[in-house]
């Protein structure tokens, strides 16, 4: 039987390996991104674990025939789209233009070890005899190289015969990327994929693995991939994501999952019940300092409620040395907080909330603030802060809020409504991850 793997961009098959998985690859997907032919993947799993000398039952014994000059794709595997891959490999800090940008640095840093010219290409017609130099950057070295091996890519293997001797020797200098033990794949594919069609595929066939009983059928393969990498945590590790309560830590998650599934599992959120850790803007101060202290490698980002006290701890933090791959932000501004009701000492108002008193049970829409009486729940002014000199605000009937907010959240998962205009505050949040989980671009 067969023991590879291919990884295929529509119908060409641009990566491929042999006895090993290819866990790195691997991280790009989710377990949502699994097919299979069910029969096939199960009769091959039944198969497997048969222990070796017992004998094979019969209707399993067509499974045991493997053909590698019929051999079909398509069996097991993972696949997704082109735009879904690049998402998830920005945030493991993989971007196609840094990716390029040092394969060309590389590419012209090793001409000038031997002494070449950092603009000369050499085209060999064949190995031992001298070729005709072509003035290239390393850029277009590296941008026709990669270009050349996708054109040269077909569903089954490669075919180089309609590169001409520029696009021939572009690829071979960048051989080393495309062998087995070279750096991380993810950087290779990040390159190649740059420019690509955004809704093309991109396909992680597993049909011989399985086959070889390298993995199961039934495994969730993306998460294990991410376990056995998890000494990689800065490039492979979820995403930590702090909260100032355990409501924000509860319906948060759920939110992601509606507006941006893509790319939900790549967040892992502090469960501050599951940990007992009290909650506030005090205990994200403290959780980010303690991360850090720890030297906690994954990418930690803290959300504060845009509040008087979020706006307290957000600069407290900005004080605070805190690593590169640590961030903090405030829930994003709401147009509809600027002009909202309000209860305080001198009765009821009309103010502006935003920065002030904006919890997340502001970011379901109006709708989920509306109380029984079909108005919005005001907001109550508390405590003055003197550090900030404003005062603190908080929804009246928070409880009722949040009750309105676990229904909407249940009916969107049920799929009994659509996801309309009330999810744009948290798309906007989504987006807010998202960028702040993304390495700046050097």
């Amino acid at each position: 039987m067969g023991d590879r793997w291919h990884l295929l961009l529509g119908e060409r098959q641009i990566l491929f390996g042999k006895n090993e998985f290819p866990s790195r690859l691997m991280t790009v997907f989710q377990e949502e991104d699994k097919y299979m032919q069910d029969d096939w993947a199960q009769g091959i799993d039944r198969l497997n674990r048969i222990p070796s000398g017992q004998e094979v039952p019969p209707e399993l014994q067509v499974f045991e025939q493997w053909d590698d000059e019929k051999e079909t794709l398509d069996r097991f595997g993972y696949r997704t789209s082109v735009a879904t891959v690049l998402a998830r490999l920005k945030l493991m800090g993989f971007t196609p233009e840094a990716s390029r940008r040092s394969m060309a640095e590389i590419h012209r840093s090793t001409l000038k070890e031997y002494g070449a010219a950092e603009d000369t290409l050499l085209v060999s017609p064949a190995r031992g005899v001298q070729g005709e130099s072509h003035q290239m950057s390393s850029e277009q070295v590296v941008d026709t190289g990669l270009a050349a091996h996708i054109k040269a890519c077909t569903r089954h293997g490669f075919d180089d015969e309609h590169l001409d001797l520029v696009e021939i020797n572009c690829l071979k200098e960048l051989d080393y990327y495309f062998e087995q033990d070279s750096d991380d794949p993810r950087f290779l594919l990040a390159a190649l994929l740059q420019g690509q069609d955004p809704q093309n595929t991109l396909t992680m066939d597993l049909s011989d693995l399985l086959a070889a009983d390298y993995c199961s059928s039934f495994e969730d393969l993306s998460a294990q991939a991410i376990r056995e990498l998890s000494f990689l945590t800065a490039n492979t590790g979820p995403v930590i994501v702090i909260t100032e309560g355990k409501f924000d830590a509860q319906v948060i998650p759920r939110a992601l999952r509606l507006v941006r599934p893509e790319i939900a599992g790549y967040f892992k959120f502090w469960e501050i019940e599951a940990t007992k850790a009290a909650g506030g803007t005090d205990q994200v101060v403290k959780n980010m300092r303690s991360f850090a202290a720890a030297g906690v490698m994954n990418r930690v980002i803290g959300i504060l409620d845009d509040d008087t006290a979020g706006r307290q701890a957000e600069k407290q933090l900005a004080s605070t040395p805190l690593p590169d791959h640590y961030a903090v932000c405030r829930l994003p501004a709401l147009d509809y907080a600027h002009a909202y009701p309000t209860q305080g000492p001198s009765g009821a108002s009309i103010d502006d909330v935003a920065g002030r008193a904006c919890s997340v049970e502001f970011y379901f829409g109006k709708n989920c603030l509306l109380g029984t009486d079909g108005k919005l729940v005001p907001v109550r002014w508390k405590s003055y802060n003197d550090s900030m000199s404003d005062y603190q605000g908080e929804l009246a009937n928070k409880p009722y809020v949040q009750e309105r907010i676990k229904e909407m959240l249940r009916a969107a998962e049920a799929g009994e409504t659509t996801l309309g205009s009330d999810w744009e505050p948290m798309r906007l949040l989504a987006e807010r991850l998202v960028d702040l989980a993304q390495p700046d671009p050097e």
